[in-house]
Parts: structure tokens; C-alpha cells; sequence
């Protein structure tokens, strides 16, 4: 089915402008869980009862931070957030891999 532009314009944009209201919505309740994940993983860090159940939730949280991020570029429209995504996500990477490397080396060596 071929969508004739010139015969109504009027519906063209009224579609644009439905779509648009959705991926905000879709956003906004992205960001709500998002924040609700990051608090439980936060309490997570804080009540590890060891050291790689707080490395993992310390790399739950950057990536959920990662994740925030990149929502909110997509309801902003901005693309500057999603270079700072990609810097923050790199930076949680060597991370991740940096405590990775010291749990493994053990306490003997």
C-alpha cells in the first residue's frame, strides 16, 4: 500500500507527532525503571557480603548509568549523550576488566 503524500499532508503529520508522543512515553517510563533498577543495585553495592558481589553491582550500575544516558538522548533528541554513553561504557568496560584482573590475582601473590 503506497502512502500518497501530496493528496493529505495533514495525516502525515498527525502521524509524526502520534509517533513522537509515544517514544516519549516509552521513554519517560524507560527512564522511571531505569531509576528503580539503578537504586536496587545501588543498595546491592552498599550490602554486597563480599567483594565481587560488589564489583558486579558496581558494573550493573554503570551500565544501567550507560543505559540512562542513552535513553534520555533518544527523548532529547541530542547526539552529544550517546558519545558520552560510548565513553562512559568504555570506561566501565577496562573497569570491569581491570577488577577482574586484581580478584583473580588472589591475596597469595
Amino acid at each position: 500500500m503506497m502512502l500518497n503524500w501530496s493528496a493529505n499532508p495533514g495525516a502525515a503529520a498527525s502521524s509524526v507527532l502520534a509517533s513522537a508522543a509515544g517514544v516519549n512515553l516509552t521513554a519517560q517510563i524507560s527512564l522511571v525503571v531505569l531509576v528503580i533498577a539503578l537504586g536496587l543495585s545501588f543498595l546491592r553495592l552498599v550490602l554486597g557480603p563480599s567483594l565481587p558481589d560488589r564489583v558486579v553491582a558496581l558494573d550493573l550500575v554503570a551500565s544501567l548509568l550507560v543505559g540512562l544516558i542513552a535513553v534520555s538522548a533518544v527523548e532529547t533528541g541530542d547526539v552529544i549523550f550517546l558519545r558520552v554513553a560510548m565513553v562512559v561504557a568504555l570506561f566501565n568496560f577496562v573497569g570491569t576488566i581491570g577488577f577482574c584482573w586484581y580478584l583473580q590475582r588472589g591475596t597469595g601473590q
